[in-house]
This record gives structure tokens, sequence and C-alpha cells, in this order.
């Protein structure tokens, strides 16, 4: 039988089953792009470090400009520049900056992203212009508007949330946290629970890294808590907030927020408007009374600390990072 292949019998082939060669190939084409999606590493929720900027709405605030934060030079690269500093963890995989503006779209836009489960931190002014006039105007920050229909779950309270941190330290370095060995066998158990199913971890000498670099993650967060505490609330340069939430049967008191309003260059970042000095009527870019409030991602009222998820304490790295960033 005569099967060579020759110019005339290729044509006759190209001719006559032209169309079942592309099928072929764009089938191969797709199975080939359903295989790289499928290994591809997708960022988890607690993977992702997503900052959000809130405004009161103008059909509330009136257009209040103490009430609306405004995006500084520095938040378009934000995102990129964090990530890439080293300012979080191994195991944050994407940083992103969202500011939902004042006007009566952002609220419905914040109320879907939450009822989402997105976000990790979020800022908000908790400032009132010292010129208003409490008999023509009712001086109420937009951080207390925001509390004031939330529930007692919307946000971490601050103070126990680094009450928190120091138990989830003693869990890996001990009772003598600040000084102590870390627990190898505790922080491979604690990577392999969390991580043991990554697509980036299918080799043995993949894991092996991960866990250095989970070793890394715990050294880095004990730095940062320490460097915060002694650089930042020891000094006043940080301090927690308490706020009321509304929300519930009975409004519920606590430290919801952190005001990080002290740093000098903040608002390359994140401000408002304030009064200039004097009677000129004009105003000037402020970070005055700007807060940081924790969103309460877990949820799980009364769940001790070793049984939430581990990076919610990346916060305070980025709580480290803003100092660096703007603290002079």
């Amino acid at each position: 039988m005569d099967a060579r292949i020759t110019k005339s019998r290729l044509a006759n082939l190209l001719s006559y089953d032209w169309l079942k060669i592309v099928a072929a190939i764009l089938a191969v084409v797709f199975l080939l792009i359903i295989f790289f999606t499928t290994i591809k590493t997708r960022a988890r929720d607690e993977q992702i470090f997503t900052v959000y900027a809130y405004s009161t709405t103008e059909s509330v605030s009136g257009g209040d400009v103490d009430m609306e934060l405004q995006s500084g030079e520095d938040a378009n690269g934000f995102a990129s520049h964090a990530l890439s500093s080293g300012a979080f963890s191994y195991d944050i995989l994407s940083v992103e900056f969202e500011n939902f503006g004042s006007n009566n779209y952002s609220e419905q836009l914040f109320t879907s992203r939450r009822m989402a489960g997105q976000g990790t931190v979020m800022f908000v002014s908790d400032y009132i212009s010292p010129d208003k006039d409490p008999d023509e105007t009712e001086l109420i920050s937009s951080l207390d508007l925001l509390f004031s229909d939330a529930s007692a779950e919307f946000a971490l309270d601050t103070k126990q949330y680094f009450s928190d941190c120091e138990a989830y330290l003693t869990r890996f370095f001990g009772e003598d946290w600040q000084t102590g060995t870390l627990d190898e066998a505790e922080a491979e158990a604690c990577f392999l629970a969390r991580n043991e199913k990554d697509n980036r971890y299918h080799l043995a000498s993949q894991k092996a890294e991960g866990i250095e670099d989970e070793k890394e993650r715990l050294y880095k967060l004990r730095d940062d808590y320490l460097f915060v505490i002694e650089n930042c609330f020891e000094t006043g340069l940080y301090s927690h907030v308490e706020v009321t939430a509304g929300g519930d049967d009975e409004p519920a008191t606590g430290f919801y927020a952190i005001n990080v309003g002290r740093l000098p260059s903040l608002r390359k970042f994140v401000y408002h408007f304030v009064p200039s000095e004097g009677d000129s009527g004009q105003y000037v870019q402020s970070s005055e009374d700007i807060c940081l409030i924790i969103f309460n991602k877990d949820r799980e009222a009364g769940l001790g600390a070793e049984t939430k998820n581990d990076l919610r304490f990346e916060t305070v790295s980025f709580l480290r990072y803003l100092y660096e960033e703007y603290g002079a």
C-alpha cells in the first residue's frame, strides 16, 4: 500500500479536512487553557489585603468636607508598592485599594462589598471642624454615623485585637514571646493546616520552602507588633478610638477604630479638607483624625484567637507600613 505523503495528497487533505484540523487545534488550545487555569494559584479571601476609604454620602452629609475622604497622590500606586515592598508576609498574594467616593451609588457599592465579605481595613474620618456651630449643625463625624447603623460585629475592637495578637504570638514563641524561640513544629503544623492544598506546594521541596516562609512570617509578625506598639502607640502617634455601635437592639461601645491621623504625611495617601488658619475661607489637605477600622471577617463571636484565620494580623504589618511611609 502506497502511504507516501505527497504534495497532491496533502493538498487534498487540507481541502477536504481543514475544518476538522482547525477544530482539533482549537480543542487542544481549549484544553490547555483549562489545564493551566486549574493549576493556577488563586488567592483565597484571607490572602487578599483590601484597603477601603469611606465617605458619608452627600445626601446625608450635605456636602460637608469633614466627611469626605479624598485619595492622595500615592493611592494609585499603593497596591503594587505595598506588595513589592515586603510590607506583608509571603501569604498575602494581592493588595487592593478602593475609595468609594461620596455619591449615592457609593453606599450601595460599599454595602455590596461588605455583604460579599470583602475588605480588610477601612479609612474613615472622625474629624469635626472646630468652626462648626452646634446650634446650626449636628456635631457628628463620619465614623460615628457609620457605626450608628452598624452592629458590634461589624469591626474588631482594636484593643482586643492587639491582645489576641499577643496570644497568637505566645502560641508560637511561648510565654516570653518577645524574646522566645520559635516552636518550629507548631509553625509547620500551622502552615500545613492552612496551605497544604495550595497549588504552590505540590512537591515536598515546595512544602519545605513554604514552611521556611511560614517561620519568617511569624518572626516578621513579632517584629512588626513590637515596632507598632513601641513607635506608634506608646508615643501617642496612634491611639484607640472609642465608638458606639448602634445597629443592635442594645448599643455597644468599644474601641472600634485606630486614629492614624497624626502621621505627618498620611495626606499623600488619603486626606480630607480642613479650614486653613485665619479667616481666609480657604481649605487645605489634612489627615487629622483619620481613623482605621479593622473589619470583623471571622464574625464568630467568642472564638479564641487560635481558631480564627492566621492572616488576620497582617493589619499589624500594615500599620507599620503606614508609619514607615508617612511617619516623617
